[in-house]
């Protein structure tokens, strides 16, 4: 088993790090450290790190600014364990452990819009993106906790036994997620005809057409384009397409957003929420977090037709 260390949000984004068992590596600015971070708010010499057996194991040195994890400042010179996936920031860097890492937190982080901006010269960090890690070293932590919850998602769907059970198990945790939503519903789409074939859904109210629970405009155009959609605040006519926001006025509809459930180029079906009582109900991260989610479903839908073919 390989264990690595991931710069996720930083001047060196994307590098990762091989730590080897029992070796002490410092992390810092340092030139003459074990790993460099280019970030000139980590410290000389900020962290030392090091993996025993399969663990992680981090200790500050005493840094300027600090070690934060699992929204923790760490107490320097006190050793503490860190699993994979769990970001870790210093500085204006976020840094992450283990594969999962890799997999599935840097993504979220970059859809969520904590990525590295580049000019044409050279790769900097913006500084928008440099304030974001700041304001929001909290909401990565959230956020993360949030998305180990959706990696159980993917083990528990992945347990289904037909497509059926594996949308109800999906509502049942997009509900648990997501506080604010007062719908969620799945609709899926015929693979051989393109044409909508069944619809499943979860409301905190009585619903008495299923077919009119949802925002058509906003569903067609997440699968038209192939790619999530949200309408913050439909009283406010600042988007692409005005039809949109005046029928979820109609269907008073505070705040939604859609994202396709797509694999292997074959198009699904899409899940949709809604809150009819909060505008700015969602944000970018909510996005970043369904469009997840919807990703692990079309996995588990793949695997279970490749079973059943």
């Amino acid at each position: 088993m390989e264990h690595n260390l991931y710069i996720l949000v930083g001047k060196d984004e994307g590098k990762s790090f091989r730590l080897m068992p029992g070796k002490l590596y410092i992390v810092g600015r340092h030139s003459t450290n074990d790993i460099i971070i280019l970030d000139e708010n980590v410290s000389r010499n900020h962290f030392e790190i090091q993996v025993r057996g399969d663990r992680y194991f981090i200790m500050d040195m005493g840094s300027k600014n600090g070690t934060f994890v699992g929204g923790k400042e760490l107490i320097p010179g006190v050793e503490t364990e860190v699993k994979e996936g769990v970001p870790i920031v210093i500085g204006m860097t976020v840094l992450g452990l283990g594969d999962i890492a890799r997999r599935s937190l840097k993504p979220f982080l970059d859809s969520a819009g904590f990525s590295v901006g580049a000019n044409e010269y050279e790769k900097t960090v913006r500084p928008e993106r440099v304030m974001a890690v700041e304001r929001n070293l909290e909401f990565i932590y959230k956020m993360n906790n949030a998305l180990m919850e959706s990696k159980d998602i993917r083990e528990i769907l992945m347990e289904a036994k037909d497509i059926r059970e594996i949308l109800e198990k999906l509502l049942d945790n997009v509900f648990n997620l997501f506080k604010r939503i007062d719908r969620c519903v799945i609709i899926i789409i015929d693979n051989q005809t393109g044409e909508l074939s069944d619809i499943i859904y979860r409301s905190r109210q009585p619903v008495d057409d299923p077919h009119k629970i949802y925002n058509k405009e906003l569903v067609e155009k997440a699968l038209t384009m192939n790619k999530p959609v949200m309408i913050k605040d439909s009283d406010i006519s600042e988007y692409e397409d005005d039809k949109i926001t005046e029928s979820l006025q109609l269907m008073k509809i505070k705040s939604a957003m859609c994202v396709p459930i797509t694999s292997r180029y074959i198009r699904r079906g899409a899940i949709y929420v809604d809150s009819l009582e909060f505008a700015n109900g969602f944000r970018e991260s909510d996005v970043a977090l369904l469009n997840n989610i919807s990703g692990r479903a079309a996995i588990a839908m793949d695997n279970l037709s490749q079973q059943m073919s």
